[in-house]
């Protein structure tokens, strides 16, 4: 006869089999709950969500990446090599900390700024003649540098900055006149470029004038930038110098033109 289970067997009974079974079907839900590569979908992992450990091999590996010019793409296997002209929604590798880092690209890469800026002052006075009407403007000369990162300053030509790549430059220039007790009608400054004024400040003098002038404009390589100034105040007038701040001359590019 087949053994029958007596009353008080089948509570353990029960209890056996329903362990069993949430056993298994916990076993299927986890394994069901499993993320693999093709559940994960574009943007839907962020830098934040990586460990610091992760990101830290992520930068490493671009920064190889860069040096070798090319690798491979994990996907398709082929060679994927870097470009000076990037597509609209290439990436470009972060550091550790999320940010980019500095020069992970080749030394000609268009696709860094270039790092060209300057400003020269002057640390004496000059004496400015009187400006004849339709005659010739006295440029400013410069002996000090305040900074100059492209070589944009030649102490031999100590009245301009020469601009060494093409692009869209801001230019700045200040005057501080000298205190005068006699009168007349104007101060003017210019920003020449090859010569040709692109930016002029022209104002009745006060009881102490400043002048500042700023500018945007496109220089090609090799053009001149200078600074040039005029008054109708007989017979002569000095542009002070104060400090490093007048007077002064800085260029800087900040884009492509």
């Amino acid at each position: 006869m087949p053994h029958v289970p007596s009353r008080r067997q089948i509570p353990t009974l029960a209890v056996a089999l329903l362990a069993l079974l949430m056993s298994l079907t916990g076993t299927a839900t986890a394994a069901k709950a499993l993320i693999t590569s093709r559940d994960i979908k574009n943007g839907t992992i962020k830098l934040v969500d990586l460990s610091k450990k992760t990101r830290k091999q992520l930068t490493a590996h671009s920064r190889r990446a860069a040096v070798a010019d090319a690798v491979n793409d994990l996907d398709t296997g082929k060679r994927v090599s870097l470009s000076s002209t990037p597509s609209g929604g290439s990436l470009l590798p972060l550091s550790e900390d999320g940010s980019f880092p500095e020069a992970v690209l080749p030394l000609n890469s268009t696709t860094k700024a270039p790092n060209v800026a300057a400003r020269i002052y002057s640390s004496s006075d000059q004496a400015i003649p009187i400006q004849i009407a339709g005659g010739p403007v006295k440029l400013l000369t410069f002996d000090r540098v305040s900074f100059d990162t492209a070589h944009l300053f030649d102490p031999t030509h100590p009245t301009r900055l020469r601009a060494p790549v093409t692009g869209i430059y801001l230019i700045n220039a200040n005057i501080s006149w000298q205190v005068s007790s006699t009168s007349g009608r104007n101060r003017a400054v210019y920003v020449y470029v090859n010569g040709h004024a692109v930016s002029v400040d022209q104002r009745p003098p006060a009881e102490e004038t400043r002048q500042v002038v700023t500018t945007l404009y496109g220089l090609n390589a090799g053009d001149e930038v200078e600074v040039g100034v005029g008054h109708d105040e007989a017979p002569s007038l000095n542009a002070n110098a104060v400090g490093d701040y007048a007077p002064s001359l800085a260029i800087a590019w900040i884009a492509p033109g």
